[in-house]
């Protein structure tokens, strides 16, 4: 049932509370393989030095990010993929989860961006729409 699971993290209580969820099962279930990922949006710049340089810096917070969702599994010996990738995180985690054959998908319902969730959607709703596969959607602070 659980063989691929993909879990999208921004640092976010809601998403400590979704990687505490996928830690659980893969308590159940350690079989299972477990993908950390991060999605991080760049702002357009028209000077390509300051575009890369503003690049690494979000990919390096992005690897932060990770790093510290990570560290929940390997106190437990458990191994954890972890996925750096710029772009729309609704539709990079989606197409992500896609192309590496992920059948779950556990996102925290509102991440740091609360605010702009509220003026244009957030993350997890365009995730539900887009997702092929289940997603669970947890809210710690709900």
């Amino acid at each position: 049932m659980f063989n691929r699971i993909l879990v999208a993290t921004d640092g976010s209580d809601n998403a400590h509370a979704a990687t505490e969820y996928a830690l659980n099962l893969l308590r159940l279930h350690p079989e299972a393989k477990v993908v950390l990922i991060n999605v991080f949006k760049v702002p357009t710049l028209r000077e390509y030095d300051a575009h890369v340089s503003i690049e690494n810096a979000y990919r390096k917070r992005s690897e932060e990010v990770l790093d510290e969702a990570a560290e929940a599994f390997e106190k437990e010996n458990f191994l954890v993929e972890k996925v750096a990738l710029p772009g729309d995180p609704g539709e990079v985690i989606c197409q992500y989860a896609h192309e590496t054959g992920c059948d779950h998908i556990i996102i925290g319902a509102t991440g740091h961006s609360q605010l702009g969730a509220f003026l244009f959607g957030s993350v997890a709703r365009k995730v539900t729409r887009l997702a092929r596969c289940p997603v669970i959607l947890i809210c710690q602070s709900c």
